[in-house]
């Protein structure tokens, strides 16, 4: 019975994985083409991996925030000291479209590559999934069930639209997705296998060095790989599970030590201006506790890229006598002597953490003819309805949090299996992520462009929805199949009976 379970959540699992490729090519690949436009963040990645906008001489306004491209240049190297793995498969993906068009790159070749990473995490989402009570149609039923979740949340336009963009955003959700879809691969084997250990460790390096802010994420997961050791007993697996600690670990370490020091400055200085003294009740005082000079009040309130400012932010002096003084570690400290300042940013940050795509960012491209900015809003049930109907409280997200790991720490008290409560830990690791995808961005960067930076809080708690429905789900379902193999068991018993008789 249960080979005979596998199979069918084999079946099912190749049809998710195929509905996430035609969901992908149909919303975002057919004409027009969807993507988000540049905000400013692409020539991070652009000068690394050998890309360039096809027309040196297009305007700011039309390279900027109103249109997503889908043709770009090729150009070596044009300097970047920007740190992320990410430009590995960049490259990748470049040099293997060179190989039809030498001269034109074509956003749908990464779309195409990001799309397959997807449905591959479907995949095994759905292959290892729970079997429901030994019944293989119910068995079946919960996977489409699953299939069809994961899809009308992770395939919405507002997270598929990623896809076609050279931002970091698509890569840390792929990441995070592949990394719980090893873990599952991982705890449903009678014995992990090192694929299944390098799909996990590879994956969640993506995740903590796709952005700075993500290198938190590195350390939560270590916390997980530590404890796959405990899935076999010999000796060979633990030295892999700590070599892979050992790398996620690195890596999450270098992506802090090796960031640009000018990217440092810049989330420095929109961490206290943009931050702290952002609608501060006392701005003096503020700036007397963090050691900044008085003159410098007018910048309060002020982005790092606002023009006409009384001060430059780029002012030498400034640099000196502030950003070169002050760290991070200072902003963390004056949040933990004021946490009702810390509470206050928090609930900005949640009033904008239902919004999975920012909205002044356009998804066409020029050519499709479409207005500024306009977006698409095909297959956006999700995204929309979180948007405009999901409370976005800083009460909400605490409440809905709390429940969450207290049912958690419920089942994982009363699992009886090693490989249950991993996948009980997972989960509890998500939510941790979420947390530090809330917090972070207010330490790192105060409240510049909160909607794209809550991105992967948005993943987070969106990956704990449906962890909870398909918890839900299986109950449901699974109490289903008992009752109709109880009632088959009383029919049969019956018919003994009258034959009996």
């Amino acid at each position: 019975m249960f080979r005979r379970e596998q199979d069918v959540r084999a079946h099912v699992a190749w049809l998710a994985a195929a509905a996430t490729c035609v969901l992908a090519i149909s919303l975002i690949m057919l004409p027009p083409v969807i993507g988000v436009a540049d905000n400013g963040d692409f020539s991070r990645l652009m000068r690394l991996a050998g890309f360039q906008y096809l027309d040196p001489d297009e305007s700011y306004d039309d390279r900027y925030f109103a249109y997503a491209h889908q043709y770009f240049g090729y150009k070596s190297n044009w300097g970047s000291s920007y740190v992320t793995t990410q430009v590995v498969l960049l490259s990748v993906v470049g040099w293997l479209a060179r190989l039809f068009d030498g001269e034109v790159f074509d956003i749908r070749w990464l779309g195409a590559v990001y799309t397959g990473m997807l449905a591959t995490a479907i995949y095994l989402f759905i292959r290892n999934a729970d079997a429901v009570a030994g019944n293989r149609a119910a068995t079946a039923i919960y996977g489409v069930f699953a299939a069809g979740m994961l899809l009308f949340v992770f395939g919405d336009i507002g997270y598929l639209a990623y896809f076609h963009s050279f931002y970091g955003e698509p890569y840390a959700l792929l990441g995070m997705l592949l990394s719980v879809a090893a873990i599952m691969a991982m705890t449903q084997a009678d014995k992990p296998s090192g694929w299944q250990l390098a799909l996990l460790v590879s994956a969640a390096v993506a995740v903590a060095t796709s952005k700075i802010q993500h290198a938190p994420f590195g350390f939560a997961f270590g916390l997980i790989v530590w404890r796959m050791a405990g899935l076999r007993d010999d000796k060979r697996w633990r030295r892999m599970t700590h070599v892979g600690l050992g790398i996620l670990l690195g890596s999450s370490v270098l992506m802090l030590v090796f960031a640009p020091g000018g990217l440092k400055q810049i989330n420095l200085y929109q961490s206290v201006f943009y931050g702290i003294l952002k609608d501060s009740p006392d701005a003096r005082r503020d700036m007397m506790e963090l050691g900044i000079p008085e003159r410098y009040l007018p910048l309060a309130g002020t982005n790092y890229f606002q023009k006409d400012v009384a001060i430059p932010q780029d002012d030498p002096v400034l640099r000196r006598e502030v950003l070169q003084k002050l760290s991070h570690k200072d902003v963390a400290l004056y949040y933990l002597r004021h946490p009702e300042r810390l509470w206050q940013k928090l609930n900005k940050a949640a009033e904008n953490g239902v919004s999975v795509r920012p909205s002044y960012l356009g998804n066409y491209d020029a050519s499709a003819g479409k207005p500024r900015g306009a977006l698409s809003d095909t297959f956006d049930t999700y995204s929309d309805w979180k948007s405009h109907h999901m409370p976005h409280s800083l009460s909400w997200f605490a409440g809905c949090w709390l429940a969450y790991l207290a049912v958690l720490g419920l089942l994982w008290r009363n699992a009886v299996s090693r490989r249950v409560r991993a996948r009980l830990e997972t989960m509890a690791i998500i939510s941790l992520c979420g947390l530090f995808a809330l917090v972070v961005p207010i330490l790192g960067d105060g409240e510049a462009d909160l909607g794209k930076h809550l991105f992967m809080f948005n993943v987070c708690f969106d990956m704990m929805l449906i962890s909870a429905a398909l918890f839900l789900l299986h109950l449901a379902v699974n109490g289903m199949a008992r009752r109709m193999v109880s009632n088959r068991k009383e029919q049969n018993g019956c018919q003994s009976e009258r034959s009996l008789r």
